[in-house]
């Protein structure tokens, strides 16, 4: 697939389901009430029905008793506190689990998303999109900043195959089916769009504008881009090879194998039968052979174990990797 160009959105922006918007917070009092009133304002400017998850990563300031309170009077805001700080992962992936809706929209909590964009989302799923991202405008870091962030990227499609001009933006929406089953651990919320977006998926992007922080501190830190460099080896890992890892190792234990025994083979017969004193003449290439052959046995049998633990895995009842402390909703089923 060919990069999708960043999409103008139409006016169709009817839609008559639900639509869960999900937001990750942390340390984010200031601006949790214009958050919630921003989201109300659009949603009821378009008539859309909606909730709203409000996820408290383990904050420290008042965030949780601010979004009881409002949860208490908002029959579309949903709040759940979670035991502990997990990341902006695990926050997102309880907000899935949770969301009820045929289209959920996931945007950072600090304001820097801005609500005024979500009709636009709306309307390139009418199109029929399944996975709609936002990408940003431009960018407010420096130069250097940017340039590392344009090469992360560009590394993201080449290894993902996936075709988006930006990954890191939370802001995007898909439909629910897309992120019910997807298992977000890690820091993997940064490539959701690269393990959701399969082949025959039909997704787009269009330019929004990444507001400035007004309240708080950002959490992001550069150190972190190390921790992005090494997860990409495990995304491409998994987008290729998750469900048949032996295909991966069997194939180069097979080599390893075949070019070991060869080797090995040529040098037994020729000191059969040809009185070659291998270890006189060649003791650094026939122990690299015995090397190549361990080496493919051991390649083939992690292979194995590696597809069985596939298999477990796929198989496996669901553990939830996260504890929710308490949910806080006026809504009644």
């Amino acid at each position: 697939m060919s990069m999708p160009s960043l999409a103008t959105p139409t006016a169709n922006t009817a839609f008559t389901g639900l639509i869960s918007v999900v937001a990750p917070l942390y340390n984010e009092v200031a601006n949790v009430g214009q958050l919630v009133s921003r989201v109300a304002a659009v949603m009821n400017q378009h008539g859309y029905d909606y909730e709203l998850i409000l996820v408290n990563d383990g904050s420290r300031d008042q965030s949780w008793q601010l979004m009881q309170e409002l949860a208490a009077h908002d029959r579309h805001l949903v709040a759940i506190d979670l035991a502990g700080n997990y990341g902006q992962t695990i926050s997102l992936r309880v907000g899935f689990e949770r969301a009820r809706g045929e289209v959920i929209i996931a945007m950072d909590g600090d304001l820097q998303h801005d609500p005024a964009y979500i009709p636009q989302f709306i309307s390139l799923i009418n199109e029929g999109y399944d996975m709609v991202g936002g990408a940003k405008a431009k960018r407010p870091e420096g130069p250097i900043a940017t340039a590392l962030a344009t090469t992360a990227h560009g590394i993201i499609r080449r290894l993902s195959g996936v075709q988006l001009r930006y990954f890191g933006a939370t802001y995007k929406a898909y439909r629910s089916y897309l992120v019910k089953n997807v298992e977000l651990l890690g820091d993997a919320h940064r490539f959701l769009g690269a393990l959701v977006a399969r082949k025959g998926l039909r997704y787009c992007e269009f330019p929004i504008e990444i507001h400035e922080r007004q309240f708080g501190q950002s959490n992001y830190k550069i150190s972190k881009l190390f921790y992005v460099i090494l997860d990409l080896f495990i995304l491409r890992f998994f987008i290729v090879h998750g469900r048949k890892p032996f295909r991966l190792f069997g194939v180069a234990g097979l080599l390893s194998l075949l070019l070991g025994g060869g080797l090995a083979g040529q040098f037994l017969v020729r000191s059969i039968f040809f009185k070659l004193n291998i270890f006189g003449t060649y003791p650094l290439e026939f122990i690299f052979s015995l090397f190549l052959l361990l080496g493919g046995i051991f390649l083939l049998c992690f292979g194995v174990l590696a597809e069985i633990g596939m298999y477990i895995y796929y198989s496996r009842q669901s553990r939830s990797p996260y504890v929710v402390r308490q949910v806080a909703s006026s809504f009644i089923s």
